[in-house]
């Protein structure tokens, strides 16, 4: 019978699936489980300090009495020397003098109405007030139409 060569080749077979097994068990241990595991949280050298303790709770706050104005406010008395609107379609900006280079300090949209309260020497600017939000600024008068 063949026996002897059977046992070979089954032993021969058991020994490839020992090297098997023993090749996928090292690659599990080493290279899969180590990136199954988080690593640990790291401890900086704030974590350590203490919180301070909450504030007392809203019952132990006291609001001081409000005081009272001593001067009456007087509203501004109207120092325009005439009104107008905004005819310039998309709208106008203030500026802080009177040049196309000085800085933006405000604006009007279309159809505002503003106060025109000097003008300069040249009558090319006029300083203006919006009446809807109290700015002020220099703008080139051809922009305001005059009521």
């Amino acid at each position: 019978m063949r026996f002897p060569e059977t046992a070979k080749s089954s032993t021969s077979l058991a020994f490839s699936l020992g090297i098997i097994v023993a090749i996928v068990a090292t690659g599990w241990y080493y290279v899969i489980l180590p990136f199954q595991k988080h690593p640990q949280k790291p401890v900086f050298s704030n974590d350590l300090k203490s919180v301070p303790a909450p504030a007392p709770p809203i019952a132990a706050i006291k609001v001081a009495p409000m005081p009272q104005p001593t001067v009456k406010a007087k509203p501004k008395t109207n120092d325009a020397k005439y009104q107008g609107k905004v005819n310039a379609s998309i709208g106008l900006v203030f500026r802080a003098d009177p040049s196309q280079a000085s800085k933006s300090v405000g604006g009007a949209d279309f159809n505002t109405k503003v106060s025109v309260i000097r003008e300069a020497p040249d009558r090319e600017w006029v300083y203006v007030r919006n009446e809807n939000t109290k700015e002020e600024g220099w703008v080139r008068s051809g922009n305001i139409t005059k009521e």
